[in-house]
């Protein structure tokens, strides 16, 4: 038995508190149950918030590159390297580019985008219109899909769980 004493302030009488070895192996167990039934759970959460951290990651560059392109004036373009998981957003002026990789355990499901360079080319004109509408699906290991979607005409921009009814 574990036990503290303390002295009431002022009295001087001893009193015992504290507690038992049956009682703080009954906590410990309950906690270490605790956490065996939480852990998948909070597993499983990160893969699935890779998936929607590369969706939202990828429709931001989307969207600046759009953006980018009606305030340069200049054709901006995104080459989804399916092979290679990542995509490249290309200035199409200055040849300027960046690479962005999917993060680990996401990869490209499909796209319905035109080829270009030998992968699918996702391009946005100087007055913001996309080279056509189309639709990018990223699938995480547990089979998870999500869905980037790309409207023809205007070009909006925006994140599905649903594909897109056509």
């Amino acid at each position: 038995m574990i036990r503290k004493i303390l002295y009431r302030a002022g009295t001087g009488k001893k009193s015992e508190t504290g507690f038992t070895l049956v009682e703080l192996v009954c906590v410990i167990a309950l906690l270490s149950l605790i956490v065996l039934i939480a852990t998948p759970a909070v597993t499983g959460m990160g893969r699935g918030r890779n998936l929607e951290l590369a969706a939202r990651g990828m429709a931001m560059d989307m969207r600046k590159a759009q953006q980018k392109a009606i305030t340069v004036g200049w054709t901006q373009l995104i080459e989804m390297r399916l092979s290679v998981n990542d995509y490249r957003v290309t200035d199409g002026k200055t040849g300027e580019r960046y690479t962005v990789k999917l993060p680990e355990g996401v990869r490209y499901s499909s796209t319905n985008f035109p080829s270009g360079s030998g992968y699918p080319l996702l391009s946005f004109q100087r007055s913001g219109a996309p080279n056509q509408g189309g639709t990018v699906a990223l699938i995480a290991e547990n089979d998870q899909l999500i869905y980037i979607i790309v409207t023809p005409a205007t070009g909006r921009v925006r994140i599905s769980d649903q594909p897109p009814s056509n």
